[in-house]
């Protein structure tokens, strides 16, 4: 990720509430303002619309800001030798700034206008969003955008910046396919949702779920979980998974013996990782409600099962089984994947 692919032309529209816009444009190469608060990255497809929602949602009961984030990717422009992108720019630019002027207003519906601001720039999607997380308190993706595949579970630049932001992402998933959004120009009102199912949130009847097995990822994890969980008067329910070789598999009577000694094990080993969680969550929040599960078989596929009845699933980036140079273990992978509430990855 380079310098010139992360920015290139940057604009920046605060939306105060007399809607007396002040706008301001940096050079080529300029620099970013800070983006601390919320930050969501988005295109106005469904999925970047119900992240919205959340997006605002939460920067309301935060008191904080919301930046909404836009890029148009001028890769997707054919290279011909005889074609300067700049005479396209001023007409990008101008699409850009509709676009996320649009997604403000909706973001009105939930929000003060005088905490809202907005960029939109030509270059890297993902780069763009990753340089702007440097800043960020929480960044918000939807599952896809606009320049998804059909049929793809995650988009490119959902799972980029999950991978390689500097904060805590959270990834709203839908849990079933979206329509297009309306054609907002025809509409005299544009709202938050405009038919778009209500987004899960955590509350008193889904928890937050977090995955621990103890890893310093997962540790933060549990932290992020607790304060989220206490601020939105949600339960924190933590949960360990336990891989175990099926008994049944082993040849001899006495390796059979060592399985169910091992197996064993692993429970004691989770009981005491699940005891030493709930005193990292206790410790800041001494009133905040949490329960603990064991669970069996494969940790990225239990984890994101819970997320059938959760309001938020959090876990850590990566755990103890994953490689060093991965950016993205195999079980936060699976949950962002699969499970069907909005995921938060914390690194």
């Amino acid at each position: 990720m380079n310098g010139q692919e992360a920015d290139r032309t940057t604009v920046t529209t605060d939306h105060p509430t007399d809607a007396a816009d002040t706008t301001s444009t940096d050079e080529f190469g300029g620099h970013h303002v800070r983006t601390a608060g919320v930050v969501i990255g988005y295109d106005g497809s469904p999925e970047s619309r119900l992240a919205l929602s959340w997006a605002a949602a939460t920067a309301r009961r935060r008191g904080s800001r919301l930046t909404l984030l836009h890029s148009v990717n001028l890769s997707f422009i054919p290279g011909f030798p005889a074609f300067d992108t700049s005479q396209v720019e001023p007409e990008l630019q101008d699409a850009a700034k509709r676009l996320v002027d649009d997604g403000a207003m909706r973001a009105g519906d939930t929000l003060d206008a005088s905490r809202i601001q907005t960029q939109y720039w030509l270059g890297s999607p993902a780069a763009q969003i990753v340089e702007a997380s440097n800043d960020a308190d929480l960044v918000v993706m939807g599952s896809r955008g606009r320049g998804r595949i059909t049929g793809g579970l995650l988009g490119s630049t959902s799972y980029a910046v999950a991978a390689h932001a500097h904060c805590p992402v959270v990834v709203v998933r839908p849990n079933h396919e979206l329509s297009p959004p309306a054609d907002t120009e025809k509409s005299e009102v544009a709202s938050i949702n405009d038919g778009l199912p209500e987004v899960v949130r955590p509350d008193a009847s889904h928890p937050v779920v977090v995955g621990f097995d103890d890893s310093e990822p997962a540790m933060r994890a549990v932290q992020a979980a607790a304060d989220i969980a206490m601020e939105e008067g949600a339960e924190l329910r933590i949960a360990h998974v336990v891989q175990v070789p099926s008994i049944d598999s082993w040849a001899y009577e006495e390796t059979a013996h060592a399985g169910t000694v091992h197996a064993h094990s692993l429970r004691e080993h989770a009981d005491d990782a699940l005891a030493a969680a709930v005193r990292l969550a206790k410790a800041k929040h001494p009133d905040l409600e949490v329960s603990t599960e064991v669970l069996y078989g494969n940790p990225g596929r239990a984890i994101a099962d819970l997320g059938s009845t959760a309001g938020l699933v959090v876990v850590g980036s990566r755990g103890r089984g994953g490689f060093k140079g991965l950016l993205l273990g195999s079980v936060s992978h699976n949950v962002i994947h699969n499970a069907e509430c909005p995921v938060m990855i914390v690194r």
